[in-house]
């Protein structure tokens, strides 16, 4: 991560030569609006649910980040409108993906931009594995549990990547190249390490709820998803958009077979969303996202006749496929996903000419998307572990009310500051 001052961001990406950030999410030089707003709610939805879900007494407000259908609000087989968010994020990283790519490329040349954008996922990754294991130290801080061998190997991994993090933020006030470089890959390098030991060590959970045994290491949650779909859909970042299509239909066919076989979508689900194996259905999801990405750049009417045509194909086949499940990742999940993100986006396209205005929440939360999951996951994850009991528990409605909303109020101007300051923090 590293802390930038630009005056036209829109999604940052830091480069292994010398720090400096480009403008990436561009359409004939003209910023896309929608795209910050759409990446904002997905954040905000993220985030702030997961918050407002503490408090039982909220009615709607805590049913919202429910995943449960007994509990979350349901609105389609098998799916609660909280399903749809993560799919929502993947969709917005396929809006930008080839852009991004396209731009470091020109740039930096082809050699560094792929090991850039490999070493990018797989950091995504080990930041989700550092997030696990303070959520394990947290959750376990007065019990008899113990650190494994893993936790351990990750806990000395994490005190490394702190210490690179901390030269990479001493090396921006200094003009010595070689020590911005050492600093960058200190932190890189651990992070990347990272990553590849938690796809292992999930790939070996996997195989340990195939042959029935119950240890299980547990890293694996959304920002491990996120990045690991990125390193399935890489290989279609440059291809043509029919290219993408044939790829990703490839793939669903082959992930729906494994997934319809015996009792694999029961075993799938016994890792969140999927662990590796479901990780290919995310990847799938985000090369479709991509594949309507260039539909939209080059006419927004084509990306949504396609969308409308997710959503229908995705819930037509529940009769056949099953239920619109999160948990396994299912075929129908992924379909389902892709369409109604797609609609979604298009929705906030539709306030691009309407709304201008300085006053702009959405915008600011999506251009720092990296650095607000941090900040909810240390100060609001922080606060719901201490003060549970003495705030959380028990609250009255005004009493959770009043929290969520401070929440909210404090969050957002954190991400005006960095919006007005032209700063932007990311991996």
């Amino acid at each position: 991560m590293i802390l930038e001052n630009k005056n036209t961001l829109t999604e940052k990406d830091v480069t292994l030569k010398n720090d400096e950030s480009e403008d990436i999410q561009e359409t004939q030089s003209k910023r896309i609006l929608s795209i910050d707003r759409f990446r904002g709610f997905c954040v905000f939805c993220m985030l702030i649910f997961q918050f407002l879900k503490n408090f039982d007494n909220l009615g709607i407000l805590s049913r919202l980040a429910d995943h449960s259908l007994e509990n979350g609000i349901v609105i389609l087989p098998g799916m609660t409108l909280a399903d749809i968010i993560a799919p929502a994020f993947i969709f917005a990283i396929g809006l930008t993906f080839t852009l991004s790519f396209t731009k470091w490329q020109k740039l930096y040349g082809t050699k560094l931009a792929i090991i850039h954008y490999l070493e990018r996922a797989l950091s995504i990754i080990g930041v989700g594995t550092f997030l696990d294991l303070c959520n394990k130290m947290l959750a376990n801080f007065s019990s008899d549990y113990v650190l494994n061998a893993f936790d351990i190997t990750i806990l000395v991994l994490s005190i490394i990547a702190i210490i690179g993090l901390i030269l990479r933020i001493i090396s921006s006030f200094t003009k010595n190249k070689l020590f911005k470089i050492i600093a960058n890959q200190i932190f890189y390098i651990t992070l990347t390490l990272m990553g590849i030991l938690n796809i292992i060590i999930t790939s070996i959970d996997y195989a340990n709820i195939v042959n029935g045994n119950t240890f299980r290491y547990s890293y694996w949650v959304t920002l491990q998803g996120i990045g690991f779909a990125i390193l399935i859909a890489f290989p279609f970042v440059k291809s043509k958009s029919w290219v993408k299509f044939l790829g990703a239909s490839v793939i669903t066919i082959l992930f729906t077979i494994y997934h319809q076989t015996g009792n694999n979508k029961q075993l799938l689900d016994e890792i969140i969303h999927g662990g590796v194996v479901g990780g290919f259905g995310w990847g799938t999801m985000l090369i479709f996202d991509m594949f309507i990405a260039d539909l939209f750049f080059k006419k927004k009417e084509n990306a949504l006749v396609a969308s409308a045509l997710f959503t229908t194909l995705g819930v037509f086949l529940v009769q056949w496929l099953g239920d619109i499940w999160m948990g396994s990742c299912s075929p129908t999940f992924i379909l389902v996903g892709v369409g109604l993100s797609g609609l979604i986006f298009l929705i906030f396209t539709l306030f691009d000419n309407i709304y201008h205005s300085k006053f702009d929440p959405l915008a600011w939360w999506g251009k720092n998307p990296i650095i607000m999951f941090l900040v909810e996951f240390f100060v609001l994850g922080l606060y719901g572990e201490l003060l549970y009991d003495s705030l959380i528990a028990n609250a009255s409605v005004f009493s959770a009310l009043v929290q969520g909303l401070l929440a909210i109020v404090l969050l957002t101007l954190f991400a005006y500051a960095l919006s007005k300051k032209k700063k932007s923090i990311s991996l």
